[in-house]
């Protein structure tokens, strides 16, 4: 379905999918006469590895016109930062996917500050992310949330020492950050469906 849009994310999306939910609402309040449906996964329980062996009920059953996907930071720190292993698993549930669906696919990157004890494997991980529309142009875009806060905290730091966090030192999102998120979110699906 053209309007339905699935939204699956981790804790990319806050502790308790707070960004994902928000956007969603932002979304309808912002076009309240525009048919849209939102199926929200997030924060999802499942590991990619169980996206694999659930993709037809959970991703493919939903028949979403657009799917978008905020996944690795659980998984990167359940691996003890090791991108590789995320990264391959990942790529595995996207070229599954590229070929059992027909919607559009949409994938976000990670905070960096989202687990700064292992920042080069996030970026590693962003990075190949960012190589997931090489599987398919057409149909595959990938939104830079690590850019658009990497470029808040630049904005921030001109502020001095009254600039807020988006995430607290262990990495999990702030209020303020799910609300960036969320933003940033509703901007970039708002941006598809016009």
């Amino acid at each position: 379905m053209e309007n339905r849009i699935l939204i699956i994310g981790d804790e990319i999306l806050g502790e308790q999918g707070e960004a994902a939910n928000r956007a969603a609402e932002i979304i309808l309040c912002r076009e309240a006469n525009r048919p849209i449906q939102f199926s929200i996964n997030a924060p999802s329980p499942l590991s990619l590895s169980q996206f694999m062996g659930r993709a037809s009920s959970d991703i493919i059953g939903k028949k979403a016109g657009r799917m978008v996907m905020a996944l690795g930071i659980r998984e990167l720190k359940k691996e003890g930062g090791d991108g590789n292993i995320v990264a391959e698993s990942y790529k595995k549930l996207v070229e599954l996917l590229c070929k059992k669906i027909q919607g559009s696919l949409f994938f976000m990157t990670i905070p960096v500050d989202m687990f700064p004890q292992a920042k080069f494997q996030v970026e590693y991980l962003n990075d190949v992310i960012c190589h997931f529309v090489d599987l398919d142009s057409q149909r595959i875009k990938v939104w830079d949330l690590d850019l658009e806060v990497s470029n808040f905290k630049k904005k921030q730091e001109e502020r001095g020492k009254f600039a807020r966090s988006l995430f607290n030192e262990d990495g999990a999102p702030t209020s303020l950050g799910n609300t960036f998120t969320a933003l940033f979110l509703q901007e970039c699906i708002l941006k598809e469906i016009k």
